[in-house]
């Protein structure tokens, strides 16, 4: 059964506050395989990194880059009720039950993401990692924040209570902004969410999701997440948001970045554009390709690279999130 918090209920929406285990199982796989900007959470990722035996975190990590780093499998919760159930075991014997095409449904929307769907033995294999990280690590974790979670949770509510839902959710993050028609998402892109689209406001909540503003909407429901903070966070510059920096602040790299965005390229091809050494655009390369700005594909004897416009868009966004 989900937890449900509370629910709340005016004029034009309900809101439902919600407690899913295996969503914040989801929320703290993201930070293990993607940690350099989860401040708060980066010593305890590298803690449990030291544990996990590196066949699974490969497994974890191999799902995450066809998953947007998991957060699209967390849009599940909001799909299925039974991912909410308060038995975390409960909600992953449920996903390994489903079939392929009803797993598959939550990926449809990001097709243009290039999100691609799971085969039955990529979703067998996903499974039994979950199954894994959460019996051997995740479950002991999971006894000591759970009380504090569901705690935070309750205070949301209230807040809620005294506000009003539209006046809650205004200053539930820095990114959400509410006019007197919609609720305004500042993410990679402007997501614009009409009230008349929405009947049903769902809150969960994370303690390793910050400073995602991590949202998801359909079917005349909008998902925000609350941020839970268990864990004071380090005054540094996230490492990724510097290895960006680096990454773009060279001439070369910004041609070859406006080159792709014509077309894809091989190595071959931008050298010879570009009048410089198969080996001098190699090295450009692995540093765009550590840094996401570009992701490659072999064709035949050829490794072809395109501009990852998807992470162009969220550059903006990711400075955002470490300025606040």
């Amino acid at each position: 059964m989900a937890v449900k918090i509370d629910i709340i209920k005016e004029k034009n929406f309900n809101i439902e506050f919600i407690y899913s285990p295996l969503f914040e199982m989801l929320c703290s796989i993201h930070v293990l395989v993607k940690p350099e900007h989860h401040l708060e959470r980066i010593a305890w990722a590298e803690e449990i990194s030291a544990k996990i035996p590196s066949k699974l975190y490969k497994t974890l990590n191999k799902f995450g880059m066809k998953t947007s780093h998991w957060c699209v499998v967390m849009d599940m919760c909001n799909i299925y009720d039974e991912c909410d159930d308060f038995n975390i075991m409960a909600a992953i014997n449920f996903l390994q039950d489903l079939n392929i095409k009803d797993f598959n449904k939550f990926f449809l929307k990001y097709a243009e993401d290039r999100i691609e769907l799971f085969n039955k033995e990529e979703k067998t294999e996903m499974v039994l990692a979950l199954k894994e990280y959460y019996l051997n690590y995740f479950e002991r974790e999971l006894r000591f924040m759970e009380p504090l979670l569901i705690r935070c949770l309750k205070r949301e509510s209230e807040k809620c209570s005294k506000l009003g839902i539209v006046a809650y959710v205004d200053k539930l993050h820095g990114r959400i902004e509410v006019t007197k028609e919609a609720f305004l998402f500042h993410k990679y892109k402007l997501y614009q969410i009409p009230f008349s689209d929405v009947k049903r406001i769902v809150v969960r909540i994370s303690s390793f999701i910050n400073p995602h503003l991590l949202m998801d909407y359909g079917d005349d429901m909008v998902q925000f997440t609350a941020n839970a903070h268990l864990s004071e966070g380090k005054d540094d510059v996230p490492m990724d948001l510097l290895k960006l920096m680096k990454a773009l602040s060279d001439e070369t790299r910004l041609k070859i970045i406006r080159r792709l965005h014509e077309s894809r390229a091989s190595t071959q091809s931008l050298a010879k554009d570009l009048k410089l050494t198969e080996a001098c655009i190699s090295k450009h390369l692995k540093i765009l390709y550590d840094t996401e700005l570009v992701y490659k594909e072999r064709v035949g004897n050829y490794i072809y690279y395109y501009l990852n416009k998807f992470y162009i868009d969220a550059i903006p966004l990711t400075i955002y999130e470490y300025i606040g």
